[in-house]
């Protein structure tokens, strides 16, 4: 995944499909795979099946899709140790997300990450257990 970047690397993962098709419906991806050192912090297919029908409904409308795949991209790289630290960096969106680590369990906004600190060509990628709705 190192030499790959980061929207083909997570497109290599069935358990992303549901984002990473959302990310190409918007357009988004162009942008993500030619970004550079950034964070994308990407929610599990499971995620999506825990939405609300009026967040659903958010998704089918291109400019709510755009502002909430948004809020799940860093414009910096987030470290584990940055994590554990509590960071609350803003979201390429403009609102910020928080990190933070309690025990061994790694966070963002809430949702726990499943798996993270992947290193692809020009992001490092966390997958979450939820979708992250921006704060009105």
């Amino acid at each position: 995944m190192r030499t790959q970047e980061a929207l083909t690397a997570a497109a290599s993962n069935p358990q992303l499909s549901v984002f990473i098709s959302a990310v190409r419906a918007s357009g988004l991806d162009r942008t993500l795979n030619t970004k550079h050192a950034y964070t994308l912090v990407v929610p599990a297919n499971s995620a999506f099946s825990a939405l609300s029908a009026a967040d659903i409904k958010k998704l089918h409308n291109t400019g709510d899709l755009s502002m909430i795949l948004k809020y799940h991209v860093v414009g910096t790289m987030v470290t584990p140790a940055q994590i554990a630290k509590g960071i609350k960096p803003a979201s390429v969106e403009g609102k910020a997300l928080t990190f933070a680590k309690k025990g061994s369990v790694y966070r963002v906004n809430g949702a726990t990450v499943l798996c993270g600190n992947i290193q692809t060509a020009n992001a490092t990628i966390y997958i979450i257990n939820k979708v992250l709705l921006p704060p009105s």
